[in-house]
């Protein structure tokens, strides 16, 4: 994925302001979007009218039927904006032309149980057609995506639906009030009155014209919202932003006649910015003390008390003015996480209405109900064999316990003992002597959490990070079931390999030196025998 091509400003944000990208994105490819939709969904919707003129009778099922096949045609929206997005331009014909290779992958779901009981299907197209992901593979990535951002791409798509049917009531209102005499007041008692005389045709052919014109118009926003709150939660957990920004920096230019023009041109505007702060009027400062007073009136959510609440307390005085320089900036709007503001509310909320609503006969649904009591009864017995089918493998071992698996790899590191050298400080010196300092630290790291695994029987899941790795056998400490030196030395050594590796600051060489001393008196035993994973 090629990260600097992205053409949106990408940056972890609230799930709202996700969907809100969702919105810009549909209107800046809104025609090709469209184009391509149209020309998949308007033939379905057709030839489902189409049979409905051969078989009134249950014209309504053909309906169904369109609905039901709707979130394999959406595939054709994702294909255009997972392309957009990168700059890569796709016309609706070649959309269109590409669509039945995007079919594969989680369609049995979206065509049986999720179909009905999930509204968040958007949310996890992406796992199956983008990323290709499959069975276990695709049910972990799923339950990480879906965290935190399930409930809104599910609340989403229960507004859409409703949406939907704002528009198809809207339009049949409009055919009702135009095609009614001046005597009727309900637009809608001339559907009423066909589905009496049995003009089954036309009631069908207006529910289609309906349907219609409402799903072609909201499957394009909601395909595109649930995209961006997809890549917003791609980029809240692989850090998006940072690595943008990082591919963006520039070596720095070797001619020494420009850098010392740009140093001029910096001091000059270091001294007018200087002066500039120095003469700033004092409202704007009162203005920024009231915005402050108002951020404290504001009630902290629970979720923010508890984050507080884990932190640990300050090791020295460096850290006590990194974290307060870092508390002012998570404290802006875009870091903070929740916004505080002031709402206007209608008062007399709970006030009835003075006027009774006015009841209408509604036509009779009893054939709806017993046809969706087949369909359910037909879809669970789908879904049971579906199951049994899919674990029947797994039924013997049910109740046997499994052996745990532990991770072999951290953070892109080989953490097998096969993969150590005889000699770990040895080696990690003679890195360190030769400028590769990457190697002697990473060396150094992943042997330490070899040595853990082994010996300590630390149980580390697959894709964890060093904070998992360390926050892990920090529990172990407390429970005394490893040593402090040993809990000091692998601290040491973690944040040797975060410092240098992400930030590119490595210690001086006595320093490197003092902690290859005491990973050899508290590791030695790896450099006389090989590990052995139980």
């Amino acid at each position: 994925m090629q990260l600097e091509k992205l053409q949106l400003d990408l940056h972890p944000r609230p799930n709202a302001q996700a969907l809100d990208l969702g919105f810009s994105l549909l209107r800046a490819n809104a025609v090709t979007l469209y184009k391509a939709w149209l020309a998949l969904w308007l033939p379905l919707v057709s030839v489902c009218a189409l049979l409905s003129f051969f078989f009134s009778d249950i014209g309504a099922l053909f309906l169904l039927i369109a609905w039901w096949l709707r979130p394999l045609l959406e595939r054709v929206l994702l294909y255009i904006l997972s392309r957009q997005v990168f700059g890569e331009s796709v016309t609706w014909q070649e959309a269109v032309r590409a669509w039945p290779k995007q079919l594969g992958g989680g369609w049995f779901r979206l065509l049986t149980w999720w179909r009905v009981f999930v509204p968040s299907r958007g949310l996890y197209q992406p796992i199956w057609q983008l990323e290709g992901a499959r069975g276990d593979v695709a049910a972990s990535r799923r339950a990480v995506i879906g965290k935190n951002t399930n409930g809104s791409a599910m609340w989403f798509g229960i507004v859409c639906a409703h949406f939907e049917v704002v528009i198809q009531f809207g339009f049949l209102a409009f055919i009702g009030i135009f095609a009614s005499d001046d005597f009727i007041v309900n637009p809608f008692v001339l559907f009423v009155e066909a589905s009496k005389n049995g003009d089954s045709f036309i009631l069908n052919l207006l529910t289609s014209l309906a349907y219609a014109i409402s799903i072609g118009i909201i499957a394009p926003v909601y395909v595109a919202c649930c995209f961006t709150l997809y890549l917003n939660r791609r980029a809240s957990l692989e850090a998006w932003d940072i690595e943008i920004v990082l591919r963006q920096i520039k070596a720095p230019e070797k001619n020494g006649k420009v850098l010392t023009t740009k140093i001029k041109h910096n001091l000059v505007l270091c001294v007018i910015g200087f002066l500039s702060v120095s003469i700033l009027p004092k409202p704007v400062f009162a203005a920024q003390q009231s915005d402050q007073s108002n951020l404290a009136k504001c009630e902290v959510p629970k979720w923010k008390q508890a984050q507080e609440a884990q932190r640990l307390p300050d090791h020295s005085d460096e850290q006590k003015a990194l974290r307060e320089k870092l508390t002012v900036i998570l404290n802006t709007d875009d870091f903070r996480g929740y916004k505080c503001e002031e709402v206007w509310t209608l008062k007399n909320q709970d006030k009835k209405p003075d006027t009774e609503p006015i009841n209408t006969k509604a036509p009779n649904l009893a054939w709806l109900a017993n046809l969706l009591q087949v369909l359910l009864i037909a879809a669970a017995i789908l879904l049971i064999t579906w199951f049994l089918y899919r674990y029947r493998d797994k039924f013997p071992s049910l109740l046997a316990p499994q052996k745990a698996t532990r991770a072999i790899e951290i953070a892109g590191l080989d953490i097998r003992p096969e993969s150590l050298p005889e000699d770990v400080v040895g080696t990690a010196l003679g890195f360190w002597n030769r400028k590769q300092c990457r190697e002697a630290a990473g060396l150094l790291y992943r042997a330490s959490l070899a040595q853990v695994v082994s010996t300590n029987k630390l149980h580390i899941n697959k894709g964890a990070t060093e904070g998992d790795c360390l926050r892990l056998v920090s529990t172990h400490f407390e429970k005394q079931q490893i040593s402090s030196t040993r809990l000091d030395t692998l601290t040491r050594v973690t944040q040797l390999w975060l410092f240098g590796a992400y930030g590119n600051r490595w210690p001086s060489t006595e320093h490197f030196v003092q902690l290859c001393t005491a990973w050899q008196s508290e590791f030695a035993v790896i450099a006389r025998q090989k590990m052995r994973v139980s």
